[in-house]
């Protein structure tokens, strides 16, 4: 069975992924228009036919753009917990099946099974996902969170594959010129997003490693894809871990074949 992660965007401006399978494909967040979700999706060979189901985590603009549209010309299911459910719908002219998702309670979505778990972000109710795959591996996804609790690391611990968020260097963040003080502050806040620090601090408390981590959601001015690799290097050498690391990009779509 082939399984692959497709990073169609992550960053700032728009975030959306792909998790195909032989089974169906499951898309995570739409932050694009649905044209230019579509172009990516054909750019890597996607048949967008197959898609079953979206998965949201929050409700900000960048993870769900295209979310309603998307699903409405897909014409497939939206599934998150229900304040993120009715903030993405209420003022949507398109009628599109929604169905609500409890933290921690697995849900059976095709040849899927789904767990959301909560994250640390200012947002209604935001989730991570954890999903068991039709192969037998375990694919977790936490991006939009200002930390990493224990709860969140115990479903990190199971996986074989992980999109980990990446946000910021902090240092850059704090010498940011263009960024007013009570942003910086948002930003690097337990309810904000996890630096690049805070990220390699989540992954040396695991008790074991996945297979890939994706380091995503990089923000384009108080971060660049070189610190976070010499961090991702410097840790897999201290550590002896042997994981495959990968960035995300905003503007660059690529497939991770992940068995």
């Amino acid at each position: 069975m082939t399984e692959k992660l497709h990073i169609i965007s992550s960053g700032s401006k728009a975030n959306s992924y792909i998790i195909q399978s032989d089974e169906g494909s499951i898309i995570i967040d739409q932050g694009l228009s649905f044209k230019q979700f579509k172009c990516a999706a054909v750019e890597l060979g996607i048949d967008l036919s197959d898609a079953i189901a979206i998965l949201v985590t929050h409700e900000h603009t960048d993870h769900v753009h295209g979310v309603v549209y998307t699903a409405c010309k897909l014409g497939i299911p939206v599934f998150s917990t229900s304040q993120t459910l009715q903030k993405i719908c209420a003022s949507e002219k398109y009628q599109v099946d929604t169905k609500s998702m409890i933290p921690d309670r697995p849900q059976r979505i095709g040849r899927f099974t789904c767990t959301a778990f909560s994250t640390m972000h200012d947002a209604a109710d935001p989730v991570g996902f954890f999903l068991e795959m039709p192969s037998g591996e375990n694919f977790c996804l936490a991006t939009d969170t200002g930390m990493v609790t224990n709860r969140m690391l115990s479903y990190f611990n199971r996986c074989e594959h992980l999109i980990l968020e990446a946000n910021h260097d902090v240092g850059m963040l704090y010498k940011n010129p263009r960024y007013p003080a009570d942003l910086k502050r948002r930003i690097h806040s337990k309810y904000g997003h996890l630096s690049n620090e805070s990220s390699i601090d989540a992954l040396s408390r695991m008790e074991r490693h996945p297979k890939t981590v994706v380091f995503a959601h990089l923000s384009e001015e108080n971060n660049t894809p070189a610190t976070v690799k010499t961090l991702v290097l410097d840790f897999k050498k201290s550590s002896n871990a042997d994981f495959k690391a990968f960035i995300a990009y905003q503007n660059d779509p690529y497939s991770i074949k992940l068995n």
